[in-house]
């Protein structure tokens, strides 16, 4: 099991290539081009900077004011980025090395060579700059990205979200100290190697909480691969007694990601609680 899901190669190019070119930048290649996609925006969003920087770099967790600021930003980029090549530059391309190239420091000079983002790099840079730092899983807004390009995607396929939270979670972090914790962290990702089938993709979308994409996948087989993810993981933290609850939704047709991920979390919690319940009853 991947932690972003496996790709040929004909299909890795082609999502590298729809990943640059299919959003309304594609033509932007001037600061004036990219301020009229920005009203654009502003005409049907109050935030139009935190949607646009979703879309590029799948960035979600700044407020509106935080976004105008890092967008004007990137565009300063991508005019200097332009300059320093001699041709035009995908907003971004200037976003990544914006994101991934540390600035230099107080005194020096840059050297005036800025990363040239070809799609395999621009696909790998993406992975990296919004994996979770503990875990290398994904995180929630490139989950979220995912899930929304596979329902745009796969509207004949069923797609399955399976929503995970860590049983016993806070009373390791509590009694062993916060870096036991993040030891369990790792051991869910490790665990699901092995135990998911190839191509699901897990991420961590919260403190304890995890999600999984299941593709063409049944309820039954989304039930089957958490039992094997859970049973691998209860075996990787026994000294610790920490387990999992999971909820699964099946995606219905013109379904909004952010409404499929919720009645996973409502799935989870009702196992939870039951869960809770018989062992009350022991």
């Amino acid at each position: 099991m991947s932690m972003l899901a496996p790709m040929s190669p004909s299909q890795s190019a082609t999502d590298s290539w729809q990943l640059i070119h299919d959003d309304p930048f594609v033509r932007a290649t001037n600061s004036q081009d990219v301020e009229r996609v920005v009203m654009a925006v502003a005409a049907r969003s109050a935030t139009p900077y935190m949607e646009l920087l979703r879309s590029l770099v799948g960035v979600d967790d700044l407020t509106e004011t935080q976004a105008r600021s890092f967008f004007r930003a990137v565009v300063g980029h991508q005019s200097a980025m332009a300059a320093a090549l001699h041709r035009p530059v995908h907003v971004r391309v200037a976003a990544l090395d914006l994101l991934t190239t540390k600035p230099p420091k107080a005194g020096a000079r840059s050297d005036g060579h800025p990363i040239v983002v070809t799609p395999s790099l621009l696909e790998k840079a993406f992975e990296v700059a919004t994996a979770d730092g503990v875990t290398g899983l994904p995180q929630r807004a490139q989950f979220m990205n995912l899930l929304r390009h596979e329902l745009r995607q796969r509207k004949r396929h069923r797609i399955c979200v399976a929503f995970i939270d860590l049983d016993g979670f806070k009373r390791v972090n509590d009694v062993h100290g916060h870096a036991r914790g993040d030891t369990v962290l790792r051991a869910l990702a490790q665990s699901a190697r092995g135990s998911l089938r190839e191509g699901d993709v897990l991420a961590r979308i919260g403190g304890d909480e995890f999600a999984v994409l299941l593709l063409d996948a049944s309820p039954v087989e989304a039930d089957a691969a958490l039992r094997r993810l859970r049973d691998r993981f209860e075996a990787l933290t026994a000294p610790l007694g920490t387990s999992f609850s999971s909820g699964v939704a099946v995606a219905v047709t013109g379904e909004l990601a952010e409404r499929v991920v919720t009645r996973a979390d409502e799935a989870m919690y009702r196992q939870k609680r039951a869960r809770a319940a018989s062992l009350r009853a022991l």
